[in-house]
């Protein structure tokens, strides 16, 4: 009987440490498992916030990109709105001047120095034409008082013409022979200026 309570005692025994050993193992494998569980979480947290950061420093750029995409097309919208602005005054600044201009010619056209140029002009292309035939072409101001005297300077005969696109004075010339046209009008004179306007008078747009 001794001896069967003694085997049992030591089975008993034997089982104890063997199923504090499998606990043991068990602790050991949840202890590792937590700290694992532990590690992954850190890493996964990380890494979101590097994916984050990298999330956010992506949008900082694409929103500086865009930023600097609409400063840019604001600047150039301003540049061009200025450019209009400016364009526009030239052109008012351009009318007002030669609209003076214009009317101090008018005032000249009345005078009789006007009438002594006009007759040097015609001596001029009365030359050039020699005997052929001109179609002289005046404003209606200058028809009654300058037509005959005009005309009868060209050798090969001239017929006189009012026409309405001389607005200010002077006249132009036609041969149908040579098929040569001078313009001595003022109007041509005054618009050939304008080049030399823009050109001198700081009002250019760059």
């Amino acid at each position: 009987m001794a001896d069967e309570k003694t085997t049992k005692k030591a089975v008993g025994e034997n089982e104890s440490k063997f199923l504090r050993a499998i606990e043991k193992y068990a602790k050991q494998q949840r202890d590792a498992l937590i700290s694992e569980t532990e590690i992954f979480e850190k890493e996964a947290i990380a890494k979101a916030e590097q994916d984050g950061l990298r999330d956010a420093y992506s949008l900082i750029h694409r929103e500086q990109d865009t930023m600097r995409m609409k400063i840019a097309s604001e600047m150039a919208n301003e540049e061009a709105k200025g450019k209009l602005e400016i364009f526009k005054r030239r052109q008012e600044i351009t009318k007002d001047v030669f609209s003076k201009a214009a009317e101090k010619l008018k005032a000249y056209a009345e005078t009789s120095e006007y009438e002594k140029d006009m007759l040097e002009d015609a001596r001029e292309c009365a030359e050039f034409f020699g005997k052929s035939a001109v179609e002289l072409c005046l404003c209606t101001r200058d028809i009654s008082p300058l037509s005959k005297k005009l005309s009868r300077l060209f050798k090969g005969g001239c017929t006189v013409k009012e026409v309405s696109d001389i607005k200010i004075g002077g006249f132009r010339a036609y041969c149908p022979e040579k098929k040569m046209a001078a313009d001595k009008t003022l109007d041509t004179r005054l618009e050939m200026q304008k080049d030399w306007f823009y050109e001198n008078s700081g009002l250019k747009v760059k």
